[in-house]
């Protein structure tokens, strides 16, 4: 192992700490931030629709600073996963081999994007609407909404960690 160029070492450092800051990331925002807006809206009675407002800006900022790190992660896997194959200088023989744990942390990590769009856009949608809308109405529903979301998030949120564990692997063989 002490052969490897430091542009692969790079790469390892940057998939495997980046897909576990990732998946820490996306953790965070359901086991801290989402349960405290709907325990702040259960207890404190804020202006109706707030929840949702509140809700859409941790949505943005998440989406906007986790899809660039999931794409940086993804590449360096990739990068691994083509430096490792067969016949590569790299190659070595391995009981798994290492250019499919690379790759099924690449896949891992970026699957948070069709998972968004499959199992959570319609929640997501629901509350985009909710945050958009000037109506007065119960925000019992949306409270709903953001725990549903929450559970989701976190389902989303161990894709990139088993990923991380993927490179892990892949560089410990």
């Amino acid at each position: 192992m002490a052969s490897y160029p430091i542009g692969f070492r790079v790469a390892q450092a940057v998939g495997i700490s980046g897909a576990a800051w990732l998946a820490g990331n996306i953790a965070a925002l359901s086991t801290i931030t989402t349960p405290a807006l709907v325990k702040s809206q259960k207890e404190d009675n804020p202006p109706i629709g707030l929840l949702a407002k509140q809700w859409r800006n941790v949505y943005e900022n998440g989406k906007s600073k986790n899809q660039p790190v999931a794409v940086g992660v993804t590449s360096a896997f990739i990068y691994l996963a083509w430096s490792v194959r067969s016949g590569s200088p790299l190659f070595q023989k391995a009981p798994i081999s290492r250019s499919v744990l690379f790759s099924a942390a690449a896949a891992l990590t970026m699957s948070i994007v069709p998972f968004t769009f499959v199992a959570m856009s319609g929640t997501n949608n629901k509350l985009l609407e909710k945050s958009e809308s000037t109506k007065e109405a119960s925000d019992a529903d949306t409270v709903d909404l953001v725990e549903r979301w929450t559970t989701l998030n976190q389902i989303r949120g161990l894709l990139p960690l088993i990923g991380a564990l993927c490179g892990m692997l892949g560089t410990l063989l």
